[in-house]
């Protein structure tokens, strides 16, 4: 199975999206240019993607049992491939706090505590839920997947269903905002999607197209609702605008351009291939972008000049970074691999 580069062509523009949705655009110009529709969905679109090449990785290895997807060497493998970079980046965000003194209160008495309290929370800067939320996403997929795989298209209805009672239960327990936006349930659906999309053969039945128009009506209906009228949601009260109501206008949208898109292009492919370490970069960078517009006439100049200096760090960074990533996976592996044989042979 040869990898698509259409995906990382896909990857190189949401992270734009990532960087231009955190620029301090007025909600004004935000709804001018209908960014509910599009660039406010980025996390989603992400999350969906993620779950697609997932699926096509377990099938492109045989994954067959789930005690082969949650193998000690491949749960490990995945899990550096987010730690490494996170860790590199957390330093880095750590020591530039503490020499711009970000920290203003209690910066003297900043402990270890509040350290690894904001390392497991994902640091700090738009977007730092990422982090967290990859790492449930590894422990969970292989669950979505073999669910899709054996149920199909009752296994995506049951993961919006399953995203919903979470939602219904998030509301009734009173959980808080904080904890709400660390976990990926809050994205059940959209990783299914992208999961189902992966594996999904022959063409769609009229019960799916059905389905995927009225989605994508109520999906697209709710954006509306939620973002340019007074409508309130009972239920989905915490990051309404990409909770799983609005995901239902991604799914049949990205599913199709994810099924039929084959285009290349290999400077964005770069970018896509970059795009969890552009994230990082950028994630810092909005802390001390201010610092940066005050030199910059103009909100255009001071966009491009954030789009710019956060692809080019961040592609920078990954180059440098991968040797150090596979090397370590690799050692991993083998390690594992070792164990692995001593355990089975006396």
């Amino acid at each position: 199975m040869e990898r698509n580069p259409f995906v990382d062509v896909l990857k190189g523009i949401f992270i734009i999206f990532v960087i231009i949705l955190h620029f301090p655009f007025e909600t004004r110009e935000q709804l001018q240019y209908l960014f509910p529709f599009w660039i406010t969905l980025t996390v989603p679109f992400f999350m969906m993607i993620s779950g697609y090449v997932s699926a096509l990785s377990l099938k492109k290895r045989g994954i067959e049992r789930p005690e082969e997807a949650y193998s000690p060497g491949m749960m490990a493998e995945k899990i550096l491939r987010y730690t490494i970079p996170f860790t590199i980046a957390f330093g880095a965000e750590w020591i530039l706090f503490r020499a711009f003194g970000v920290y203003r209160v209690g910066i003297k008495t900043y402990g270890l505590f509040a350290f690894v309290q904001d390392y497991l929370t994902g640091g700090k800067g738009p977007g730092s839920y990422y982090f967290p939320m990859m790492i449930q996403f590894v422990f969970l997929f292989p669950v979505i997947y073999f669910v899709i795989r054996r149920y199909r298209f009752r296994g995506l209805l049951g993961c919006l269903g399953a995203n919903a009672v979470f939602e219904l239960l998030k509301t009734a327990y009173g959980m808080s905002d904080t904890e709400y936006r660390l976990l990926v349930l809050r994205f059940l659906f959209v990783i299914g999607a992208g999961c189902y999309v992966a594996l999904k053969q022959g063409k769609q039945s009229r019960a799916e197209k059905f389905t995927a128009v009225a989605a994508l009506v109520a999906g697209a209906g709710f954006i509306y609702l939620f973002s340019y009228t007074s409508y309130a949601p009972k239920v989905l009260t915490y990051w309404a605008h990409v909770s799983f109501a609005p995901c239902l206008a991604v799914v049949p949208v990205l599913g199709f351009i994810l099924a039929k898109g084959r285009m290349g292009c290999k400077p964005i492919e770069l970018i896509g291939r970059a795009s969890f370490h552009i994230y990082l970069v950028q994630m810092i960078y909005y802390n001390f972008a201010e610092r940066i517009y005050a030199l910059i006439p103009g909100k255009g100049m001071q966009l491009l000049c954030n789009i710019l200096l956060c692809v080019t760090v961040g592609v920078l960074f990954y180059l440098a970074e991968r040797p150090l990533n596979r090397a370590i996976c690799s050692r991993v592996r083998r390690i594992c691999a070792i164990k692995k044989n001593e355990t089975i042979v006396p």
